[in-house]
């Protein structure tokens, strides 16, 4: 199969292509912003430009989205004690929460003495839009996405907040730079905030979205989720490490040291309960684990070489099927696991091809 020359990126990574020296376009998407992403100087400034604006204007100076996980506490922790901010942290229960994150959550949430609410959805909602997520695409991870955003956007004006900050990894953000629907917000991110129209900004990227959604269910959607922006209220929401540097290991060891955050050896994505088996219908239907654009982020980034790479997506794999978790999703939205995972065999097999 077809590779890149930079990174480790093949044809099996969707909307790939490559140009005569077998560069993907994902590369080279990237290269355009690489100086951008490193010079740290103009992104602080960018940063506290932002923090400047909308400090003590409004009811709260931002809204924290907090899953349990490393990156959102550590976020967390240094909008409050960092750049000194008064803070809403949110959570938005999924339907798939686990325990293990309520409890963290909690216990950060006190410690931190930070105001904090749990966002529940529409049940019947959930079920909708997660099964016709994984009837159109496999898994619910796109509707879980995209409700979301649409959640974190429209509560920031709820509540008024100055702004929303969120704690997606640079791997995260910039795993389909180019050719991803959130590409505009990276984009927008690097750019002065004067010089960007909120309001025009997330109603074309709103557009965008429902054009790729049934009628019917996105007029649910927007007007279950879209009630409090009304279309013209909209605020900024930024990722907190497109402007600070990302190092995983030193994140952890920040948390054990600063605060009570204590997870076991699998502390990624532990707050979902269906994590596993969403990464396993995803390793079904492109036959190899669904991280190979992230970590081709990491050799982009230089922070990994391609032969470290290839390892760590080796030990990315799945070897066993997670039955339980598989039946707790396809329960969850009325549909059969085990014609879940023939679909994504034969998107593999033949669709893909």
């Amino acid at each position: 199969m077809k590779k890149c020359s930079i990174c480790i990126n093949d044809m099996s990574v969707r909307k790939i292509s490559f140009n005569e020296n077998d560069v993907c376009n994902y590369c080279e998407n990237f290269s355009k912003i690489e100086s951008q992403l490193n010079d740290y100087e103009n992104l602080e400034k960018l940063f506290n430009e932002r923090i400047d604006k909308i400090k003590g204007k409004y009811t709260y100076d931002v809204a924290v989205g907090i899953s349990g996980g490393k990156d959102s506490v550590y976020v967390l922790y240094q909008l409050i004690n960092k750049y000194h901010l008064k803070v809403k942290a949110f959570t938005l229960n999924n339907g798939f929460l686990s325990d293990e994150a309520k409890e963290n959550i909690n216990k950060i949430v006190k410690e931190f003495g930070v105001d904090h609410e749990y966002i529940e959805f529409d049940n019947e909602l959930l079920k909708k839009f997660y099964r016709y997520s994984m009837k159109k695409w496999l898994v619910p991870c796109m509707a879980c996405s995209y409700i979301g955003y649409a959640t974190m956007i429209n509560y920031t004006s709820k509540i008024n907040a100055g702004m929303c900050i969120h704690g997606r990894s640079p791997e995260q953000m910039l795993r389909y730079f180019g050719n991803d629907t959130f590409t505009v917000l990276v984009e927008a991110g690097l750019n002065s905030i004067n010089d960007i129209n909120i309001n025009q900004l997330y109603t074309d990227l709103l557009k965008n979205i429902e054009s790729k959604v049934d009628k019917n269910l996105m007029n649910d959607i927007k007007e279950m989720l879209f009630k409090d922006t009304k279309g013209k209220d909209f605020r900024e929401f930024v990722s907190y490490f497109l402007y600070h540097p990302y190092n995983e290991k030193e994140i952890i060891e920040f948390l054990q040291k600063n605060t009570s955050w204590r997870v076991g050896a699998n502390y990624n994505h532990y707050d979902c309960l269906i994590h596993n088996a969403t990464k396993y219908i995803y390793q079904c239907a492109e036959g190899r684990p669904h991280t190979l654009p992230e970590i081709s982020v990491l050799v982009r980034n230089k922070n990994i070489t391609k032969q470290e790479a290839e390892e760590k997506l080796k030990s990315e794999i799945i070897t066993e099927k997670p039955t339980d978790e598989l039946n707790l999703l396809c329960d969850f939205v009325n549909l059969n696991p085990n014609s879940i995972l023939l679909k994504a065999k034969i998107y593999n097999k033949v669709i893909k091809k």
